[in-house]
């Protein structure tokens, strides 16, 4: 699979190295961009320019790419080089790292594949909470967390008439990135995240989606 990265942070370089090990024709394009930033075992291309630049993306091969990342620091340039692939260019596959979480659930809301560090991060916050918390418990209740986005039917209804799925129980709530208690006639809003308890899967890992 050809895989064009835009961005030479962590995150780029990574996803490079890592999918260039998986035998997948990689590119990655930044400015200032140099070989030993992607070490000696990475064997794809690197293109220095601005990748906010079309004719750099060009130069790049945006137009054969099966799957392009927007991995740059800036929200904003992962954004536009993300519209530039799907739009311009026709990549069919687009991810874009956006670390706003209001910002990241816009451009999902709209179609756009979008990964948000931010709301992974207070995921993983949340694990660890939760198993210093209830290790001792562990063996015979082993409790998880899971963050999710209210879905359409939620939103306007009190928190006692939400049905969650599967048995789930619905155990707090993420109001402006911080954790609020359910009171009262409480009402399910856009912007709300809701916190439910269920069983961990397998590897033990929860996700916020």
């Amino acid at each position: 699979m050809f895989v064009l990265i835009a961005g030479s942070g962590r995150l780029g370089v990574g996803l490079a190295r890592a999918m260039s090990s998986r035998q997948d024709d990689v590119v990655i394009v930044d400015s200032g961009l140099k070989q030993e930033r992607l070490g000696e075992g990475f064997d794809g291309l690197i293109v220095d320019g601005d990748p906010m630049d079309m004719e750099v993306l060009e130069r790049s091969g945006a137009r054969n790419a099966a799957l392009f990342i927007a991995a740059t620091a800036d929200d904003n340039v992962n954004i536009c080089c993300a519209q530039a692939a799907k739009v311009l260019f026709g990549v069919k596959e687009v991810l874009a790292r956006i670390a706003d979480p209001e910002r990241e659930a816009f451009y999902r809301e709209l179609g756009m594949n979008t990964v948000c560090p931010t709301i992974t991060g207070i995921n993983q916050v949340l694990e660890l909470i939760l198993n210093d918390r209830f290790g001792v418990l562990s063996a015979s209740i082993d409790p998880a967390f899971l963050c999710v986005h209210p879905p359409e039917t939620w939103l306007g209804l009190p928190f006692s008439r939400v049905k969650s799925p599967m048995k789930m129980k619905i155990v707090g709530v993420l109001k402006e990135g911080r954790l609020a208690k359910i009171a009262g006639k409480e009402i399910v809003r856009r912007n709300d995240t809701v916190i439910i308890a269920r069983a961990k899967e397998k590897g033990g890992r929860l996700w916020i989606v």
